[in-house]
């Protein structure tokens, strides 16, 4: 009896783990094509859009203004973006958020580098967005 009920626990986890191992996988593959589009966005000026198609909580450190000068100016200083390569990728657990996926990528600008760092969730609809962008010059 103790066996058949270990072995069913067992079959539960099992399954459990890889209904979560799914989910996670389709989040990296969602978060990496919205940063393609936003490296996209990067390459060709167009800072609106990744303020306006990113989550609540990005807008809430400034206004899309405030963001396009920002974003301006670091291109001002290092020039066009010229290639972008993941270096990591992390699902982690937030407990205000849920589940979140990181991805860290090296940035190679005209007149330098910079280390930028990706969080993305998914809207109450279900919808995979950008919740936080970090850029830091590496020279």
């Amino acid at each position: 009896m103790l066996v058949k009920q270990v072995r069913a626990a067992l079959v539960i986890v099992g399954s459990l783990l890889f209904l979560v191992g799914c989910a996670v996988e389709q989040d990296k593959e969602e978060a990496r094509l919205i940063a393609a589009r936003v490296h996209a966005e990067l390459r060709t000026g167009d800072f609106g859009s990744i303020y306006s198609e990113s989550a609540p909580r990005f807008k809430t450190v400034g206004n899309e203004l405030q963001f396009v000068e920002r974003m301006k100016a670091f291109q001002e200083q290092f020039g066009q973006l010229n290639s972008a390569s993941e270096v990591s990728y992390q699902a982690r657990l937030d407990s205000t958020v849920g589940r979140t996926t990181v991805l860290v990528f090296e940035l190679t600008y005209d007149r330098g580098h910079a280390r930028e760092s990706l969080v993305f969730v998914r809207s109450p609809e279900g919808r995979m967005q950008l919740w936080k962008l970090d850029l830091q010059p590496a020279d």
